[in-house]
């Protein structure tokens, strides 16, 4: 408890002297809450930072600076007109990058929450609506006044100020059955991990070098799993992560005969076996199962495959039409016997000509020219008889 107090005071110290320098031409561009959409205007806001983000966070707000918090702004919109006056509370907090404000949305849901279309990434309840909006998280209380025209209009605003970011894709590869809603989380600090994998309060599974993790809950006839992914930079390290985790704590991989390691070696906070498996970059870990064959099941269940890619530029073939491919070949095959027509005669001129200009000298001369005879005849056959213009004497 005192270690956990400890190091809440230092996030909020940390926090303060991040937002005690002045603004900066940076800070000028910062997403802000609109001063007004359709009918609804902002009241005085105030930006939230340090001590009073803690207490607006509470036990969340350590994981949010994980996350890359820097910094929020907090109002009340406010619509006067109609038969009653209303209101919802908004808070925009902001963020370093799309995966730090992805893994405070993934931990500011609540279980009553259900996924909407009003961004990319958000979640409504009947009290509250979390949006994920490039670099910021628009939190909303109470927005059951407002339409969804309006609360678009809203986001498309806030939109206009921060770029589209690219959120992680490691929950794709969560199994869906069994799954239970919300429990999903990515993780990218040691509070995160230990308040969803508490094995030990360190950073374990190597989120400092370069890891992504994401964790979810899921139930199998009596037994409440806990399913966290890891994936590393390289092969070589979740190999060597994988054995550190089977020394350092006593994990077992998932197969037959493997048996149930000892409690105690997983960990007295986590309080259950662990056992682990790698496929190339990635490696998954489960704790809950009450054997080998169990967490078998649910490693099968894992939609993960490993492949080579070739990043080489490449062509496409593109073959024309049948039609068009007869006609070129046969205008191909009239070229080449027009071509051999023309040569034949060039080489029967000049083959004339020279005999005219030079008979017996170039072509057809007597001691390149032999003729068989069987020598019935008295006179014996030259072949200048066959070769010369004049008939034979």
């Amino acid at each position: 408890m005192i270690l956990r107090q400890t190091k809440v005071l230092a996030l909020v110290l940390l926090m303060g002297a991040v937002f005690s320098p002045p603004c900066s031409a940076a800070d000028a561009q910062k997403p802000v809450l609109p001063q007004r959409f359709g009918a609804w205007r902002l009241e005085p806001s105030q930006e939230l930072s340090g001590a009073s983000l803690s207490s607006v966070l509470g036990d969340d707000f350590a994981i949010l600076v994980e996350s890359g918090l820097i910094g929020a702004q907090r109002g009340t919109f406010t619509r006067t007109g109609g038969a009653s006056r209303a209101s919802m509370e908004a808070t925009l907090y902001r963020f370093r990058d799309a995966s730090g404000v992805y893994a405070a949305y993934t931990f500011l849901r609540t279980a009553d929450m259900s996924s909407s279309d009003l961004t990319e990434k958000s979640a409504v309840s009947r009290e509250r609506i979390l949006a994920v909006i490039g670099g910021a998280l628009l939190d909303l209380s109470g927005p059951g006044a407002a339409s969804l025209a309006e609360l678009k209009a809203l986001v498309t605003v806030i939109q206009q100020q921060t770029p589209r970011g690219n959120y992680p894709t490691l929950w794709q590869y969560l199994p869906g059955e069994g799954f239970e809603r919300t429990s999903d989380h990515y993780l990218l600090g040691t509070t995160a991990l230990e308040r969803v994998f508490p094995l030990e309060q360190s950073d374990w599974l190597g989120l400092g070098q370069g890891a992504e993790a994401e964790s979810a809950r899921y139930h199998m006839g009596n037994q409440t799993l806990t399913l966290l992914l890891a994936v590393y930079p390289t092969p070589q390290i979740a190999r060597l992560k994988l054995e550190e985790l089977e020394t350092r704590f006593g994990i077992r991989p998932a197969t037959p005969g493997a048996g149930v390691p000892a409690a105690a070696a997983a960990g007295p906070q986590i309080g259950s076996a662990i056992f682990a498996e790698r496929r190339g970059l990635m490696l998954t870990l489960v704790a809950g199962a009450r054997d080998a064959r169990a967490a078998r099941a649910i490693f099968d269940r894992v939609d993960y495959e490993t492949a080579v890619t070739w990043n080489e530029p490449s062509w496409a073939a593109n073959e024309p039409p049948f039609l068009v491919m007869i006609v070129n070949i046969l205008i191909g095959t009239c070229l080449l016997l027009l071509y051999a027509f023309i040569a034949g005669l060039l080489f029967a001129g000049i083959r004339l000509l020279v005999k005219r200009l030079a008979p017996g000298r170039v072509f057809d001369r007597d001691e390149s020219v032999e003729v068989l005879q069987l020598g019935l005849a008295s006179k014996p056959i030259q072949a200048k008889d066959f070769l010369s213009l004049r008939p034979p004497e």
